[in-house]
């Protein structure tokens, strides 16, 4: 994880209808894995230290495809809501371990939740105002969610 006295890696966007995500990482591969926490935490379903812990229920790999980065990373947020709405757990690690213009393989790591989950239920990663952009930091993305 980030360090705690840098600016977050993400931050939740509340919309009329829907939620949403700006994400920042120095690399793609950082980006995307900060996403991925993101959605976790809009789900209540990011691992606390005890919870990730314990065995886990799966690691699933993450392979997503799309004919650009933008496409890419709704791509890779889907399979990511997919892994986490199987499994019922939360998520205790990501790893995006290659992201290209048009490919993201990673790993996940998801442990049994300690509690109830209190997050917002989400259907999917969309397209509306979903921007992917370099920046002198490294990048930024903006993706929103259908409630």
């Amino acid at each position: 994880m980030p360090d705690p006295e840098a600016r977050p890696p993400f931050e939740i966007l509340e919309h009329t209808a829907d939620i949403g995500l700006a994400v920042r990482g120095s690399t793609l591969e950082e980006l995307f894995e900060n996403a991925a926490w993101g959605i976790a935490e809009i789900l209540g379903a990011r691992a606390n230290e005890q919870e990730g812990q314990v065995h886990p229920l799966a690691g699933p790999a993450v392979n997503a495809r799309a004919d650009d980065l933008e496409g890419l990373l709704v791509a890779w947020l889907d399979e990511v809501l997919f892994a986490l709405e199987r499994s019922g757990g939360c998520l205790s690690q990501v790893e995006a371990l290659k992201v290209t213009q048009d490919e993201a393989d990673g790993n996940l790591l998801v442990v049994p939740c300690s509690g109830q989950k209190e997050g917002t239920e989400l259907k999917a990663a969309t397209y509306h105002q979903l921007s992917v952009q370099p920046d002198q930091d490294g990048w930024t993305a903006t993706v929103y969610f259908d409630v």
